[in-house]
């Protein structure tokens, strides 16, 4: 079997207190997040359709990550990096003040029962965290199946003033589904979608 030379190694961000280049080295105009990005069906479409910016795949497991460079090998897209790391650990050092143009958090895991709320990544402390990786203007999309996180989402973000609601601001990747998504909605589950611009730093 041919070497696939379009794949980008996986980035294993491991180091303490690193800071990457969140480019690396591409030189495409816009950055995109797609965080907690599972078997990789949104990133690679969305790659797909926008050449000129790079999509950092973010997951924590290491074999999604595998599959979603040899999906990307075999179509032949080359704008899409692997990143295996922590969202913890991405959003509070590994990557520079004012980089990304949006970001995706799609379907994370909701912790449904009420003593694992406080593993729920969409919290008020992690959005004010990541708006501080986010460039001016850059878009924030969320999106769930369960109703209850939607709505701890929605109360998660009322208190930071730097977001303002912006549902236009994925209006040219609504029809992206990622696999969960395609599954919920094949068995008659909505999933909400909602996105917010950060307009100022606070």
């Amino acid at each position: 079997m041919g070497k696939l030379e379009n794949v980008k190694p996986t980035s294993f961000l491991t180091g303490r207190y690193e800071v990457i280049d969140p480019s690396y080295g591409s030189g495409l105009s816009k950055i995109e997040l797609d965080l907690g990005c599972g078997k990789g069906g949104f990133s690679i479409e969305l790659a797909k359709r926008n050449p000129d910016s790079l999509v950092l795949a973010a997951d924590i497991k290491a074999s999604r990550l595998q599959k979603i460079n040899n999906k990307a090998a075999v179509m032949k897209i080359d704008n899409v990096q692997t990143v295996r790391v922590l969202a913890w650990d991405l959003v509070s050092y590994l990557i520079p003040d004012n980089s990304l143009d949006r970001v995706h958090i799609l379907c994370p895991d909701p912790w449904p029962k009420f003593k694992h709320r406080g593993n729920k990544l969409v919290t008020s402390e992690f959005l004010g965290c990541l708006a501080k990786i986010m460039k001016p203007g850059a878009i924030l999309h969320l999106a769930t199946d369960d109703k209850p996180y939607f709505e701890w989402m929605t109360q998660a973000i009322v208190p930071l003033q730097q977001y303002e609601r912006f549902d236009e601001g994925i209006d040219d990747v609504r029809d992206i589904h990622t696999e969960f998504e395609r599954y919920y909605l094949s068995v008659g589950k909505e999933v909400g979608h909602m996105a917010f611009k950060l307009n100022k730093k606070v």
